[in-house]
């Protein structure tokens, strides 16, 4: 890059004497008279002052023409060229300034050094007659080169210190077209280009700035300079060139697209070089795993073509791999055209989304594939596994199901037995009968067969004495004494005992007459939890039948004791009456004896009241209750609870609020009854609301219905308690155990039995709200 430094701006040769900074005018005569250079002094508006004898001879003008005349007239030649330019920059700047150039005048080169001071320039000149041939070979060196500068590819241009563009090659020229040539100042348009937010012209500003502090040597960038048809990449150097001559920086630019498309080309072949070595690496791990499971596992292509088999599906199949990759799954595997598995297959295909059935071995009829296809645009990959086994605990699941949801259809249905030996008929059995406890007469439960001649032959055999039942009877006996499943007649005679809580309550008798069908392991399993659900069945029934028959014998007893015992108390009344008015003596014995019948009475109205309940409830349960129904308007239904009991809230200073929808249509109903149940709601909310509390009664539209709500602030019922609130004898845990708990229960009969329901809401610590409907006139 020397070529760029133009040689007269090189350092002289090096045994060169320094010369001294300042120069005193004064001094001029006596001391740069003895200097072998040339000297002349130049005042501050350019007239010559001083000249020495080498200068009269180098100049070849006598001092005389020279002193006090202006430099540049007596030199005109020298308008312009850097000699003219170097003194007027000393001068200027007041900086000395040492330089060479060549005189055409005098055909000589020169050494130039000029020395400002307060008053002017201190000129030494010297020839140097020795670079005249060197100067020749530098020219020819420079010319050489520029040319191969030239014939770079690459853009080249020299700034000086200020960032101003010295020189370029014609590659440069090319590429600015003009706009960026000699002269401009290229660190001046860097700096615009990063103000008005170009890309990367922000890091060239700083990085040519740095270089030309001297902060760093060498500065490089890529940066992209994409077109409207094609993208290029370029990279830029920046390189400071430092001597004892000015600084000089040397800027190329270079296009490197065909380098950064060989490297993203290197790049995206080493990537895919990678992935196809993890593909691979995949590839054989999952060639691996698809060796380890159980499954079996074949690819095919589009044209239905093995591409895949694991080891598996070779065993399934029966077959090599060897033999199967390659060809095509119909000509491979004779029975897949037509099939279910071909049928699902395409359907996969065609739509594109996996498709997952059990469908019918084609290799083997007798067992059954669980079949997952994973369609892909290559193909489709298949998995399956013998489920076999699996329909088989599925469908024995699905039996005993059955069975059961017939077991406990009716605890009280005959028919349900029979049905039960129908379900096993002929899923497990050719005949199947039910056989119990009872009598010879009774004990054949039920009885079914697969046709009518074996279901009543199976009848009459069962019915026999076991000694003269033959392997049937036989069968019965052993299984019901060791309580263990009896397997006979060549495994197709299967007795299992019915036993429950370690209780047997009968056998169940399994026949397979067909030929070929025997009775196996997996068939005696099936058929010993099938006893076992069955006799829980019968235990149930037996209970359920037994406490049917408590609850019959004691409601019948609580309606006659009931019955009975209201003519009792009737005559306990009127006998306290009677006396009281005729019998007690005057004073405080009779005083004493009042109160005493008074207490009689109260308890002999409380017996009264409880067996007027048990009566109503017995009625309720028997349908024997009697309404009297009448259109009863809301609001005069609603004031006259609120009358009945407003003394007796306000005595226990509770607010009772009664608030109702306008325009509510009248009900149809007993009012006798319906009074009843508001009595009942509203006496349990006055008596577990604390005082200070509120009861209000609100009725609202619900259809063809009014809905009526009984509310309290009180203590409320625990969640635990709710659902046996409206039981018979029920009652909340913190109550006083005065009543016999059946007010509930006759609320909700009385508004069953109108036609309505009711129900409750409860929050423990913030009260308690019945609602109940009624019908609308």
């Amino acid at each position: 890059m020397d070529s760029f430094m133009p040689r007269w701006m090189a350092p002289g040769p090096s045994d060169a004497p320094p010369y001294p900074r300042q120069q005193q005018q004064e001094a001029a005569p006596f001391v740069l008279g003895d200097l072998t250079d040339a000297v002349f002094v130049l005042d501050r508006d350019w007239h010559i002052t001083y000249v020495n004898e080498q200068a009269e001879r180098l100049m070849r003008r006598a001092r005389t023409e020279l002193l006090g005349r202006n430099l540049w007239e007596e030199f005109p030649e020298t308008a312009g060229c850097e000699f003219h330019h170097q003194l007027h920059r000393a001068l200027a700047e007041q900086v000395t300034v040492c330089f060479a150039e060549y005189s055409p005048p005098f055909d000589t080169w020169f050494e130039v050094r000029a020395y400002p001071s307060a008053q002017g320039l201190s000129v030494f000149f010297r020839p140097l007659q020795e670079w005249r041939r060197a100067g020749q070979v530098v020219r020819g060196s420079e010319h050489f080169l520029s040319s191969v500068l030239d014939s770079l590819s690459a853009h080249v241009a020299v700034l000086d210190g200020s960032g101003r563009i010295v020189s370029v090659n014609a590659a440069w020229q090319r590429f600015a077209a003009g706009a960026c040539g000699v002269g401009a100042n290229y660190l001046a348009m860097t700096d615009a280009a990063a103000h008005a937010g170009e890309e990367y012209a922000r890091a060239v500003a700083r990085g040519i700035r740095d270089v030309l502090a001297g902060r760093q040597e060498h500065f490089e960038l890529e940066y992209p300079n994409h077109g409207a048809t094609e993208r290029r990449w370029f990279l830029m150097r920046v390189t400071r060139f430092a001597g004892p001559g000015p600084l000089q920086v040397v800027v190329a630019h270079e296009d490197i697209t065909a380098r950064r498309k060989a490297e993203k080309a290197h790049r995206r072949l080493a990537r895919e070089e990678a992935a196809r070595g993890e593909a691979e690496t995949a590839r054989a791990h999952l060639h691996a795993v698809l060796e380890r499971i159980t499954d079996g596992f074949v690819a095919v292509d589009r044209q239905w073509r093995f591409t895949y088999v694991n080891r598996h599906a070779e065993a399934w199949f029966n077959r090599k791999r060897e033999e199967l990759l390659g060809r095509s799954m119909t000509d491979a595997i004779p029975g897949t055209e037509g099939s279910e598995i071909q049928a699902l297959l395409h359907r996969a295909v065609d739509t594109q989304v996996p498709c997952e059935a059990e469908v019918p071995s084609i290799t083997m009829p007798d067992r059954w594939l669980r079949l997952v296809a994973y369609p892909s645009p290559e193909g489709i990959s298949i998995y399956f596994r013998d489920s076999t086994e699996q329909r088989r605990a599925e469908e024995r699941l699905r039996f005993l199901t059955e069975v059961s949801t017939a077991l406990v259809r009716s605890l009280e249905d005959a028919d349900t037995l029979q049905a039960v030996t129908r379900l096993l008929v002929p899923t497990l059995a050719d005949g199947c009968a039910l056989v119990g406890d009872g009598t010879p007469e009774e004990r054949v439960l039920a009885v079914a067969a697969a046709g009518r001649e074996l279901e009543v032959s199976l009848r009459e055999v069962l019915e026999r004495p076991p000694s003269l039942a033959g392997p049937v009877g036989d069968a019965v006996e052993q299984a019901r004494h060791t309580g263990e499943a009896v397997l006979l007649n060549g495994a197709r005679l299967l007795a299992v005992p019915l036993r429950a809580h370690e209780r047997t309550q009968g056998v169940l008798v399994l026949l397979r007459l067909s030929p070929g069908r025997h009775y196996g392991a997996e068939d005696a399993a099936l058929a010993r939890e099938l006893a076992r659900r069955t006799a829980l069945a019968l235990e149930n029934t037996r209970l359920y039948r037994t406490a049917r028959r408590a609850i019959a014998l004691r409601d019948e007893t609580l309606g006659i004791v009931s019955h009975d015992l209201v003519t009792p108390l009737c005559t306990i009344n009127i006998l306290c009456g009677t006396t009281e008015l005729y019998l007690l003596p005057a004073g405080e014995a009779g005083q004493r004896a009042r109160e005493h019948l008074r207490k009689i009475r109260q308890t002999v109205a409380d017996m009264s009241r409880l067996l007027e309940e048990l009566l109503s409830v017995n009625r309720l349960e028997e349908g024997r209750l009697s309404l009297d129904l009448e259109e009863l308007e809301v609001p005069h239904l609603l004031s006259r609870v609120r009358d009945a009991n407003a003394p007796l809230a306000a005595a226990r200073s509770l607010h009772l609020e009664v608030e109702h929808e306008p325009g509510l249509p009248p009900v149809l109903a007993d009012p006798a009854r319906v009074l009843r149940v508001f009595q009942n709601l509203v006496d349990n909310a006055i008596k577990f609301t604390p005082p200070g509390g509120h009861i209000r009664l609100r009725a609202e539209a619900a259809g063809d219905h009014v809905r009526f709500r009984v509310s309290d602030t009180g203590r409320g019922i625990e969640p635990e308690s709710l659902p046996y609130i409206f039981d018979r004898f029920w009652q909340a845990s913190h109550a006083s155990k005065a009543g016999a708990g059946l007010g509930l229960a006759i609320t909700k009969g009385l508004i069953e039995a109108h036609g309505g329901n009711i129900q409750v809401e409860s929050t423990v610590g913030k009260g308690t709200t019945f609602l109940f409907t009624l019908p609308m006139a």
